[in-house]
């Protein structure tokens, strides 16, 4: 039997729900919750169906000074700051960094200074759509290869979304797998940019639908009971406002990186302490900002990001949604849509689309795996 998942990120919820997005050949559709954070933690969760603190992966970048790619760059912190941050010598840290950490997953320094990356490592070291890409745990590839089942994978390490369209179909004319994996990742940096624009986003979700019908007609051609499921790994949020976080903590005049140090990502700020009076000045200021809250431990608990050494953070700020962090270390754009807030709002949602109910309960994105294996015969 023939088994073709399709995961195109950011098709949240709120984005198909009033639509007639694949209704045709996908009668079910459901909403899906996902979990705190980005993409880096979401598909991982998906591929194992781990949370966060059981697969080891959360936001990309983690408190590691022993083992981070970029130690080799602590001398540059003694050049001026905007020679140090400068585009060539980012450029060349971001090169240098990748091939002493040997990394083939993704890898982006962002905007990170160069004198705070000698104390972080990357989380995502291989290539996580490979067997023992999640070593040691067990993600899908690596029980498709342990039983034989063969299969296909199409993401952005070898194509763009266009070129893995075309290899899909080209593989499933030819019969050349019996499970399919394709995921599709543009439409998360459209939207980012575009949300707001009811024609535009109705234009490219017509591209996709255009994309995905193609393929579900060439797949039931190759076998007339294949499973086909669309899924998302988490929705968008439209942005209404933003603060400059990272102003009001250097405003309580404390050291970086003696005292503290803090990753601003976006839709969250994650803070390392090293003294006291660092952790008590940026814990009241934090209490006392009407723009987020303090993620307490026991929440962390339960969202499966309570990460006993505190590496991705000692303390976890979260926005509220729609509230950017904005200047962040994820780039200088005020995006238009982000992700990443609160994964019970409902623009955070996922969304699954299915040709018939799925055979096992899919409530959370980590409930995919179940599916997929279920799927795959497993």
């Amino acid at each position: 039997m023939t088994a073709v998942f399709i995961l195109v990120d950011a098709l949240g919820w709120e984005l198909v729900k009033d639509r007639r997005f694949l209704l045709e050949e996908l009668p079910y559709r459901q909403a899906v919750e996902t979990i705190f954070g980005f993409s880096s933690g979401a598909i991982p969760s998906i591929l194992t169906g781990l949370l966060p603190e059981g697969h080891g992966h959360w936001n990309l970048f983690l408190y590691s000074p022993h083992s981070s790619p970029f130690r080799w760059a602590r001398p540059l912190t003694r050049l001026p700051a905007r020679w140090r941050n400068h585009r060539a010598v980012r450029k060349l840290v971001s090169i240098i960094g990748r091939r002493l950490s040997g990394a083939d997953g993704y890898f982006s320094i962002y905007g990170i200074p160069v004198e705070l990356l000698p104390y972080f490592d990357i989380c995502e070291k291989d290539n996580i759509y490979r067997p023992r890409g999640l070593a040691p745990n067990v993600s899908i590839f690596d029980q498709l290869q342990r039983a034989g089942i063969t299969y296909r994978v199409y993401c952005y390490h070898d194509y763009d979304d266009a070129a893995a369209v075309r290899a899909i179909l080209r593989d499933l004319r030819d019969r050349a797998a019996q499970f399919y994996f394709l995921y599709l990742c543009g439409l998360d940096a459209f939207l980012h940019d575009h949300i707001y624009s009811v024609e535009s986003v109705s234009r490219e979700m017509e591209r996709y639908e255009s994309w995905i019908r193609g393929i579900f007609r060439v797949a039931l051609e190759a076998d007339a009971h294949a499973a086909f499921y669309v899924f998302s790994d988490h929705g968008m949020t439209p942005v209404r406002e933003s603060f400059d976080l990272m102003e009001a903590v250097r405003a309580l005049g404390l050291r970086e990186p003696e005292e503290y140090l803090a990753l601003y990502d976006s839709t969250m700020a994650r803070f390392w302490f090293f003294n006291d009076r660092a952790r008590c000045a940026v814990t009241e200021l934090l209490g006392s900002l009407p723009y987020g809250r303090v993620v307490r431990r026991e929440e962390r608990r339960r969202l499966g990001i309570a990460f006993c050494d505190d590496r991705f953070g000692e303390l976890v700020y979260a926005m509220r949604p729609g509230c950017l962090i904005h200047p962040s270390y994820m780039g200088g754009n005020r995006w238009k849509g982000m992700h990443g807030f609160d994964p019970e709002h409902p623009t955070s949602y996922a969304a699954l689309l299915a040709r018939q109910e799925p055979p096992v309960p899919v409530r959370h994105i980590r409930d995919l795996f179940a599916l997929m294996l279920r799927e795959a015969g497993l």
